[in-house]
């Protein structure tokens, strides 16, 4: 038989525990993401855009968007989706609209937070628009505005 070269082994050690990004509970997030949603439906420009689109789906959006923030905040992995295919999606979005959700998300954090605990939150609502918002209309010659941090 011929000589076979010995087998690679490959050894790697384990990831290490995922930390939560903050420490909130579900329930907060929840919070979060109900008072969060309700002023986006009373807001004059976003309300009607976010309609158009969930319509009939408000339920099923809350559910996922709770999924969304406790697998950013706790790292909790159970969010699988497209969140920039579905933003592109939205024929009327308009570069300012990322402007207004994070004012939004950022007064809604301070009502519900102490700063302490709204501060990492915010750094990644700003990180989440800033990617969303490049996705969407960022170009070598469109850099991001300067609110988007």
């Amino acid at each position: 038989m011929a000589d076979r070269p010995d087998p690679i082994v490959i050894s790697a050690r384990p990831a290490p525990p995922r930390v939560p990004a903050v420490e909130i509970s579900p329930d907060e997030i929840a919070a979060l993401v109900d008072r969060f949603y309700g002023a986006i439906r009373e807001h004059e420009r976003l309300g009607p855009l976010f309609e158009d689109r969930l319509a009939g789906k408000w339920d099923l959006h809350l559910e996922r968007m709770n999924q969304f923030w406790r697998s950013v905040l706790l790292h909790s992995g159970e969010y699988s989706g497209q969140p920039v295919v579905k933003h592109n999606g939205l024929p009327d979005l308009r570069q300012d609209d990322f402007r207004l959700w994070l004012e939004l998300f950022e007064q809604t954090t301070a009502e519900l937070f102490e700063p302490g605990t709204a501060a990492p939150i915010l750094v990644i609502a700003r990180r989440i628009a800033r990617s969303l918002w490049l996705a969407r209309f960022g170009t070598p010659f469109n850099k991001a505005p300067d609110w988007l941090g």
